[in-house]
């Protein structure tokens, strides 16, 4: 790091100087600066929770032998529809809409729909101490009150949509066209090893990818290319950790690392084309103990309520 500092100090060091010797003596400096850094070999990191390697590589002589991770790398997508309508108020928000309702009403000035019931008010009262008589007026003038007349009329008529759908009656999960006041999540039946168990998407990460590449394509895998997602970034938000059964376990295989992205669905359905997943479900946070082991919700619980 000292060395790469020095080299724009060097180059100002050799425009400020006005002996010829000096500056003879700064460029060669510059020159032994510069081999110094092009015969630096770059160093490579190494992950310690899912060993991935960052950085340039090593040259093949200097190279040590890889050595192989006895975890499997997954990715998993913790895929949240958002609420389409807004939850019902409770008592106390009930009462603090109203109380800023009527203090919008105090301090806004009047609409021109009000100015204009003031001003036929007051051109009416002229009328009747003039004893007009306005059965003599035939033109077809529509009146502020008549508007406020037909407006009440219609408002009567319209019926607002119910908060429950025919999925929330008939309690049908694959479709997410239910409980549209909270968060739904997806979770798939998926076969992992023997038998299938709940969980979120997810699958091992191949060679090349990086863990967000994964996530996508794991998804794409499982639930179809019709679903419309956006990820929220690049980086995990949660981790999970198991081992294989015993019987499955070698020296060089132990258990899974899985690393959990967040994304939020845009539009599409979901198509289970993939033979590892056998049925899916769009649940909330508490009917998620309903699928998910206990261990895998205490770990997917905390990230997915924050969303």
């Amino acid at each position: 790091v000292k060395s790469k500092m020095a080299a724009p100090l060097v180059r100002k060091a050799i425009l400020m100087s006005s002996n010829r010797s000096t500056k003879q003596s700064l460029l060669a400096s510059l020159r032994a600066h510069k081999g110094f850094l092009q015969n630096t070999v770059p160093v490579s990191r190494k992950c310690c929770v899912c060993g991935i390697k960052t950085g340039h590589a090593e040259s093949e002589e200097n190279a040590s032998p890889t050595e192989q991770s006895p975890w499997t790398l997954m990715s998993a997508v913790c895929l949240v529809r958002r609420p389409v309508i807004m939850s019902e108020l409770s008592d106390v928000e009930q009462r603090y809409k109203t109380h800023l309702e009527q203090l919008h009403l105090e301090s806004s000035v009047l609409s021109d729909h009000e100015l204009q019931v003031m001003e036929e008010t007051i051109k009416m009262q002229k009328r009747e101490k003039m004893g007009y008589d306005d059965d003599d007026d035939h033109t077809a003038t529509i009146l502020a009150a008549d508007k406020e007349d037909m407006a009440a009329d219609k408002l009567q008529q319209f019926q607002p949509a119910g908060r429950a759908t025919e999925a929330d009656q008939t309690d049908d999960r694959q479709t997410q066209l239910r409980k549209l006041d909270v968060p739904l999540y997806l979770l798939v039946k998926q076969r992992l090893g023997n038998k299938a168990t709940w969980v979120m998407p997810q699958g091992s990460r191949m060679e090349g990818e990086t863990l967000r590449q994964t996530a996508e394509r794991i998804l794409m895998t499982c639930c179809g290319s019709h679903l419309r997602t956006t990820f929220y970034g690049n980086a995990p938000c949660g981790f999970y950790k198991y081992k294989y059964p015993k019987n499955l376990r070698s020296e060089n295989n132990v258990g899974a690392k899985v690393f959990f992205f967040k994304a939020e669905l845009a539009g599409g359905d979901v198509e289970c084309n993939s033979a590892e997943v056998e049925e899916f479900a769009w649940v909330t946070a508490e009917e998620m103990k309903e699928y998910l082991p206990q261990k895998y919700l205490d770990c997917v619980l905390p990230f997915s309520i924050f969303i």
